[in-house]
Order: structure tokens, then sequence, then C-alpha cells
């Protein structure tokens, strides 16, 4: 049997503001981030990740990677959570084509209140649960029969559920909210890698650091002392939650297990992208078994 057989590996990833600066050009972060998928479904895990359903973004990366590499292979080894936010702001046109091209490949659920909803193509249209809908006014009927909530709230209640679902996670890159850059803002009091790292240490699950991309991750490796803090990237000045998260992650040092500190500690601080992905694998399979 495979080391992470019947497990299910959380992926978190943003874009980094300081990946430039770091030397990293947007290829060589993918070329991790598939690696890393890659070893982990060979060592028999699943991928689950929560994102927007924009062809360009990482959601597309990965399901088209697995597609191209497992599809009809074995089981479907990509879990697609779409967090609230997303998927009611999506129209139907759209969430059906997503839907038929992951077919055979991911499985899809869409947060919906404090609960995620199971989401194919059947019945002629889109099947949601035990329903069936096939044009936006019936999306948006379906939606309705459970009070919307504001942004923030809606991925902090994804984030967390997705977290009680999954086995371990794995971050890199992520937004810092520096204020110079328009395009590094995050909604809510924190950046999602920085909340998915905090959820899953307190819940006690394994969490490995891809800190040498930068990013959000850098930093909590940076708070977990995965990394010396002469490591951190000089910025300017940065939205005012977000040193309070990092200061919240820093609090769960001691949730790392001693046995693995150097290990994580190599991966937080690693970018060779094949050499890290098996020993990420390895690291999960390990802090499973280690007695908490």
């Amino acid at each position: 049997m495979s080391e992470l057989e019947g497990r299910i590996v959380a992926i978190s990833i943003g874009d980094a503001p300081d990946r430039a600066r770091l030397g990293f050009p947007q290829r060589e972060v993918d070329r991790a981030l598939l690696s890393t998928c890659t070893a982990l479904v060979r060592a028999g895990a699943e991928i689950a990740y929560a994102g927007h359903l924009k062809p360009e973004g990482y959601t597309f990366k990965i399901f088209r990677h697995l597609a191209g590499a497992y599809a009809g292979s074995r089981e479907t080894p990509f879990r697609h959570f779409v967090p609230e936010p997303v998927a009611r702001g999506t129209r139907y046109a759209d969430l059906l084509a997503v839907l038929n091209e992951g077919r055979g490949v991911v499985t899809t659920e869409i947060a919906r209140g404090e609960a995620f909803v199971p989401v194919r193509p059947g019945g002629g249209g889109i099947r949601l649960g035990d329903e069936v809908v096939s044009n936006d006014m019936q999306l948006s009927k379906w939606f309705a029969a459970v009070a919307p909530r504001n942004a923030a709230e809606g991925y902090r209640t994804t984030r967390r559920m997705m977290s009680s679902r999954v086995d371990a996670r794995v971050v890199m890159g992520g937004k810092m909210g520096v204020l110079s850059d328009p395009g590094d803002t995050y909604q809510g009091a924190m950046p999602g890698i920085v909340e998915e790292a905090i959820v899953t240490l307190e819940l006690g699950k394994p969490l490995v650091v891809l800190g040498a991309f930068g990013g959000a991750a850098r930093d909590v490796a940076i708070a977990l002392k995965l990394l010396d803090a002469d490591h951190a990237v000089p910025r300017g000045e940065q939205n005012a939650t977000y040193r309070p998260s990092i200061d919240r992650v820093a609090a769960l040092s001691d949730r790392i297990p001693g046995a693995l500190r150097d290990v994580l500690a190599h991966l937080a601080d690693d970018d060779r992208a094949e050499q890290n992905a098996f020993r990420t694998a390895s690291a999960i399979a390990e802090w499973l078994t280690t007695p908490r």
C-alpha cells in the first residue's frame, strides 16, 4: 500500500508579491506545484484545492495536469472545493463548462452556508446534491435558499470546513498585503495562506511550508522557526492585520513535531521541485504516524 493511500492533502498556493525579487519566474512556481501534486498522487493521496474558476488560475493548472497524467488510471485524484463567494458569482454556463472539462478527474463540491454540496453535470443540467438546475435563474434560486454572507466570512467558512475534511496541507506563496502593490490585497482578517496554516495546525494536522518561493508562506516558515528571521524579504508597509496574523502562526510553533523539524526546515528553504516533492510526501506520511 502506498504511504498516503486514502489520504487527502490540501494544496494552498497564491501569487507571491516578492517572487520576482527572489528570482523565481512563474514557470518555476508552477513546476514546484505540479511536481508536488504528482508526488502526492503517486504516494496514494488525493489533492484538494479551494480556488476560483478562472481558466488561467491554479485550479485549472492542477486538474489539467492530473487529467493528462492520471485520467483513466485510478480513481479521481483531485477534489475541488469552491468557496461560496466564488460560486455565487459564477454564471450557470461557466460552471457547467468547468464541470464538463473536469469530468473523470475532478470531484467538485460547492460551499453553501455551513456545508459543502456535491456538484456535477447530470439530469440535463447541473446536479447540486439532489437538485438539478438548468439556467442562471434556477442556480440563483438554489443559492437563495441560504442567506448570503460577506465575502470574508464566506472564504473563512470554506477554509475551516475544508481543513476539517483533509488530512494534511502544503502551503506556498500567498498574498502579503503590501500596500504599494495594488494586486497584493486580501479579504478578511488575514491572507488565505496564513489562515489555512493556522487552522491546519490548530487541528493537529501536518503542515509542509514551501517557503523558498516567497509570499506569506515564507513568513509562516519564519514564524514557525523553520527559517531564520534573516530570510525575510524586505517590503514596504503592509495591511495592518498582516503582522497579527503571523504572530498567531508563531504561537503554534510547538505544534511542529520535534523529530520532523529538521526535515520541514529543509523543505522550507529548498527550491528544487522534484526532490522536494517526494520529500514532502514522505514528511506528511511520517507526521501522520507520529504520536500527538
